[in-house]
């Protein structure tokens, strides 16, 4: 964190702050209005609660009110974490708000006929917020240290493992082997496979399984390096569990899809995370009034051809709190043979989708290299 406070005022940035700051305090709501619209044309489904408002304010204030920059990552995880699991590069994000900030200072300077050097200043000053957050936002916010001995046992014997992620419920495996281990840091270095290159843009959770053994472990990646087709892992953890089943393929929707669980008298809307031929997964912004085991009844309607709606009983099987205020619940059904036949045409035509996508953001990246 030092070295970018360090370099914050080497480049007298508080000074130019301090210069411009009435500026700054009149382009506050124009700046939130303009990321705002850029997160929902991202994302489209993403609710832009009062808690996104208030995120956008804060850093505004951070970055040019407050001389607080230092510390915006580490008091705004959760949001962070949304905007990432929502697939949202919001580095972009800034890229493009910045543009428009830049376009308001222009007219400024010229109105006021002031250097052009000001221009380059404020330019600058975009540049090391933008290099801030890809250096931040590239890093969990918890580090661990020590590695597992059984990384180590893998690394020295060149042991091949199988690394195994997932992209919008789509999974991609590769078969790997350690090729570099820093003790002292903690991290170790994997081949991959160019689509998980991509997918670790959108998805910073990995898993490792040594066939043999049937161990796994659990890791977050710091680093990409698409050259080289290479990650970098930090935090590895051995886990009691095999890496994520997937008994049917998952697919996330490609827009929003509300689902209604019933019980009893009680209803809850929900939103769709993911959906397989048996079963679902929801998000919900509170915590529910439900246990694992329960009996509900899920309603809800894909829209592809034409409309399906569904309606179907279905048992809680697991719940995971994602942060404060956002919860999943994994739901287990059993569809009829038609219900079934419309679900696997659904989720072969977003598993081909998804392919697609994934395909045209390799051709980028590609061309880019």
């Amino acid at each position: 964190m030092n070295r970018f406070k360090n370099r914050f005022f080497e480049h007298n940035f508080l000074s130019f702050l301090s210069e411009y700051k009435s500026f700054f305090k009149q382009y506050e709501l124009k700046f939130i209005v303009s990321v705002l619209e850029i997160l929902k044309k991202k994302n489209p489904n993403l609710r832009l609660t009062t808690e996104y408002k208030d995120f956008v304010k804060n850093l505004y204030k951070s970055f040019f009110l407050e001389n607080g920059f230092e510390t915006f990552i580490l008091k705004n995880p959760k949001m962070i974490t949304e905007l990432q699991e929502a697939n949202i590069d919001f580095s972009d994000v800034l890229n493009k708000a910045f543009l428009l900030m830049s376009n308001a200072f222009i007219k400024k300077i010229i109105k006021e006929k002031e250097p052009i050097s000001k221009l380059k200043k404020i330019t600058s000053l975009f540049e090391f917020y933008i290099e801030y957050l890809k250096y931040h936002l590239n890093e969990p916010i918890y580090y661990t240290k020590s590695l597992p001995k059984e990384i180590k046992e893998y690394y020295l014997n060149n042991i091949k493992l199988s690394l195994f992620s997932v992209y919008k419920g789509i999974p991609i495996s590769h078969t790997t082997t350690i090729h570099t281990l820093n003790e002292e840091k903690g991290f170790i270095e994997v081949s991959a496979n160019y689509y998980q290159i991509i997918a670790s843009k959108f998805q910073k959770e990995i898993y490792l399984l040594e066939p043999k053994s049937n161990k796994t472990f659990k890791a977050n990646i710091s680093e990409v390096y698409p050259h080289r087709k290479t990650l970098e892992l930090i935090n590895i953890e051995k886990i009691n569990r095999k890496t994520p089943k997937r008994n049917y393929i998952r697919v996330q929707p490609h827009k929003k899809i509300e689902v209604l669980v019933k019980k009893g008298d009680k209803k809850f809307i929900t939103e769709m995370y993911d959906i397989s031929l048996k079963g679902t997964a929801v998000y919900s912004s509170e915590k529910l009034p439900l246990e694992i085991g329960d009996l509900v009844t899920i309603e809800f309607e894909l829209e592809f051809e034409d409309f399906y709606y569904f309606t179907l009983q279905a048992e809680l099987k697991s719940i995971s709190k994602l942060n404060d205020t956002t919860y999943r619940y994994h739901f287990y059904f059993e569809p009829n043979p038609k219900e079934e036949k419309i679900l696997e045409k659904y989720i072969t035509k977003r598993e081909k989708e998804i392919i697609k996508e994934l395909q045209i953001y390799l051709k980028k990246e590609l061309k880019s290299v």
